[in-house]
């Protein structure tokens, strides 16, 4: 029996994740039109460069990786193109959401949906962020006390 191609393999499993990584582009974004357009740029890149792609490890941490990468990339150009001032409407936005994560800063939300929700080890999530593991610990504890103390805030609202 053949095998198919890495790219076929590619394809037919970038779509059973793709939920995921539009949840983790949310993280990254903080904005669903944002976060669509990631994950389709991403997903691009991805099959793009499905050569790059041994079979080795986990698909997934390959792809978040990419999508991070894209993410970090795409920041950067939007910083040298937009005039100072301009990320107070982003930070509004969140706010608006309403949900939790999405209002974490962007390292702790990647961070806690990664391992708290995705179920990376905290090594597997510091390769996919591009960061050492004892900073995904810290991002992970302060994710982790934020929603606590957002949890207690609306709890004493409600009492």
């Amino acid at each position: 029996m053949s095998q198919p191609s890495p790219s076929t393999d590619i394809r037919r499993d970038l779509v059973a994740l793709l939920p995921r990584l539009r949840r983790f582009a949310l993280t990254l974004t903080g904005d669903a039109s944002d976060a669509d357009l990631l994950v389709r740029g991403s997903a691009v890149r991805a099959i793009q460069k499905s050569h790059h792609w041994k079979g080795e490890g986990r698909l997934e941490n390959w792809l978040f990786s990419i999508m991070r990468t894209t993410w970090s990339d795409e920041a950067r150009k939007r910083r040298k193109a937009e005039p100072a001032g301009t990320d107070i409407g982003s930070a509004s936005e969140r706010k608006k959401a309403g949900n939790a994560v999405l209002a974490m800063p962007e390292g702790l939300a990647a961070a806690f949906l990664l391992t708290d929700v995705e179920g990376f080890t905290c090594q597997e999530a510091a390769a996919i962020l591009g960061i050492q593991a004892d900073q995904l610990a810290t991002r992970l504890c302060a994710a982790r006390l934020g929603l606590a103390s957002a949890n207690a805030m609306t709890s004493e609202r409600r009492a």
